[in-house]
């Protein structure tokens, strides 16, 4: 398959990286990683006012048309950066769901021109993901249960819950997380990202057509872009992997002279590069609207795989050094910890993967 990027793609990245390094530099990040909101609302305007927030949306639900490759390109840059956003959690969960589901045009509107943020609420206490995992119930439209691991909730106008009714179906609905009957608890994590709990006592939701079978694309599209997100950030630390390496002398001579400290940076090229490439593969059979499910399962996979040897990796090589909270390493290191599980962990999407092959 051929890999090469059309120019158009390859513009869109040199913006984005341009962008990213321009408004969220890593001392932006660290401001934000302890304030309630997690993000910085002026930086989210400004992806707004570039569309970002559209991309990836038929025009006639509101977006500016494109795919996920489109996207790929910004959210590597945004693993380059670390950008703290919740892009992924409104402006392609949530808003993929409202723009296939109808009746609630006026919420996708303010999700679309980055106004109203709207976050899914998908884990449950068990940390099993995917349909599986789903046991908060509800009745009449009334919500009882725990949902876990929920972003942003601070920031959003409403929460995109899935749920499972008294037959057993799978079904969504829109609770507003201010509302009677909703108790929000912050959920400490390593990578200060703002998770939160949610407890749920007969409380009020507003239904949204459709279940699963609504929700599983989208799930698709954005695990496809949380691997470019690990890529990104994989990326970043071997380049600073690298640069430690030559500037850091130990016995006479950088240490990037030494055999093993070479192993280490080529470990996280290998797998960043694998990871990459089965992430614009999966990515190009997506926006080819052909079935996918063993390609985002194998991108996620080597994503999963990728974030969890880079930051070994990068640790090894910057020894203690890189635990400092002074050093940026660690930065990355919690948030690949975070992103390495999230949409579905390595034995997850692995397990997928075999039963894509199964029934093929």
């Amino acid at each position: 398959m051929d890999f090469s990027l059309a120019g158009t793609h390859l513009e869109l990245g040199k913006v984005a990286a341009d962008f990213f390094a321009d408004k969220s530099p890593l001392t932006a990040v660290r401001r934000v990683e302890d304030d309630g909101t997690g993000y910085d609302g002026a930086l989210w305007r400004a992806m707004a006012q570039l569309e970002w927030t559209r991309l990836g949306h038929d025009e006639a639900v509101g977006g500016v048309g494109g795919g996920v490759l489109d996207l790929v390109m910004i959210y590597q840059e945004m693993g380059r950066t670390l950008c703290p956003s919740p892009h992924l959690e409104s402006a392609v969960i949530s808003a993929g769901v409202l723009a296939a589901a109808a009746g609630h045009e006026a919420l996708l509107a303010g999700v679309l021109d980055g106004s109203s943020v709207v976050v899914p609420a998908l884990m449950e206490p068990s940390g099993t993901y995917g349909p599986e995992g789903i046991a908060l119930g509800v009745t009449g439209g009334r919500l009882t249960g725990t949902k876990v691991l929920v972003p942003y909730v601070d920031s959003a106008e409403r929460v995109l819950v899935v749920c499972r009714e008294s037959d057993g179906e799978i079904s969504l609905t829109l609770v507003d997380p201010r509302a009677p009957g909703v108790t929000v608890a912050a959920m400490p994590n390593i990578a200060g990202t703002p998770l939160s709990v949610l407890r749920f006592q007969d409380a009020a939701g507003d239904p949204v057509a459709g279940g699963w079978d609504v929700i599983a694309p989208v799930l698709d599209r954005a695990t496809v872009l949380r691997s470019a997100q690990i890529v990104g950030a994989a990326e970043r630390l071997l380049d600073l992997s690298v640069g430690y390496a030559q500037a850091r002398s130990q016995f006479g001579k950088p240490i990037g002279a030494y055999q093993a400290v070479q192993y280490l940076c080529t470990d996280i090229a290998i797998a960043t590069h694998l990871a990459s490439l089965a992430t614009m593969r999966a990515a190009a059979l997506v926006d080819l609207g052909v079935p996918a499910a063993r390609a985002v399962a194998e991108a996620k996979a080597r994503a999963s795989a990728a974030a969890r040897i880079a930051a070994e990796k990068a640790h090894e090589v910057h020894a203690g050094f890189a635990f400092m909270m002074e050093a940026d390493i660690q930065l990355f290191t919690r948030r690949l910890r975070h992103w390495e599980l999230d949409l579905g962990d390595e034995d997850h999407h692995r397990a997928r993967f075999a039963d894509a092959l199964l029934t093929a």
